[in-house]
């Protein structure tokens, strides 16, 4: 493929950059690592972007502008995402990266992987066969890639994506969180509902910089909203505040059943919500 990189990390294991994919795939079959497929996995790359870009145009609408009925496929997918937030800003592209992210393990899975996981820049897809389990790191800072204590994840959690946003993510953020790690059954819910729940922190401070989206980027899909661009110390009350609204309406999707779980942080302050009570 042309521009396409694809690197051995280790037998079972290597890592895709193809546009704006920079995907570290993971496949095994039991304890056999299935190197050529991980390989093979650049090919789904390829037609998922494909399948995007061709949508584009939707795909950058809020969701209430757009007919589902002109969407398929992954697109559809993205758009079902944003729609399970009710948060009527959030375009779908707000779920794009982790549902890339399913589309590939999901196709490992159908090749024959017992445990798939492809973590397409910190939003993950994982797929475990029963018995199955894995290890896997989540982001405390975006903007420092301060990792966390390695997190057990079973087969049996239902867990399928773990996906994090926040500031200095490689999309725009609305709001102050430094990370916000949500973990569903499936990425692309777990991308969409991050990008949300991250937003929901916003507050209004002097120690928050902020500006339309459209002045950093003029092709974004959300250029009359307003974006979070620096945050300085907050004050102790500020940072409550953050942390209270997160929480409140992460609280209201949780009982929608919209994820399993969620942490994350807000000026070192850690939060947590869903399998391990509120």
């Amino acid at each position: 493929m042309d521009g396409e990189r694809i690197y051995l990390r280790q037998e079972g294991q290597v890592y895709i950059e193809y546009g704006p994919v920079a995907m570290q795939v993971t496949a095994l079959c039991g304890r056999e690592p299935l190197t050529d497929l991980c390989r093979e996995a650049a090919t789904v790359i390829r037609a998922v972007l494909e399948e995007v870009a061709a949508a584009m145009p939707l795909l950058k609408r809020p969701p209430g502008e757009i007919d589902p009925a002109l969407l398929g496929g992954l697109p559809l997918k993205m758009y079902q995402a944003v729609r399970r937030t009710g948060e009527p800003t959030l375009t779908p592209m707000a779920a794009v990266a982790g549902t890339i992210s399913d589309a590939v393990a999901d196709w490992l899975v159908l090749h024959g992987a017992t445990v798939a996981v492809a973590n397409n820049g910190g939003d993950i897809a994982l797929r475990l066969a029963p018995g199955e389990q894995i290890s896997l790191r989540t982001v405390i800072s975006l903007q420092t890639g301060e990792m966390s204590r390695p997190v057990t994840i079973r087969a049996e959690d239902g867990i399928g994506g773990i996906c994090t946003s926040g500031l200095g993510g490689r999309s725009f953020t609305r709001g102050v969180a430094d990370s916000v790690s949500v973990f569903a059954a499936r990425a692309g819910w777990a991308d969409a509902l991050a990008t949300h729940l991250a937003n929901a922190s916003f507050i209004e401070s002097e120690r928050v910089a902020a500006t339309l989206a459209k002045n950093l980027d003029p092709n974004t899909d959300i250029p009359e909203l307003t974006v979070v661009t620096a945050v300085g110390a907050l004050q102790p009350e500020e940072r409550d505040m953050a942390v209270s609204r997160l929480l409140q309406e992460a609280g209201r999707q949780h009982d929608l059943g919209n994820f399993i779980r969620l942490s994350g942080y807000i000026q070192r302050q850690y939060f947590e919500l869903g399998a391990a009570g509120r």
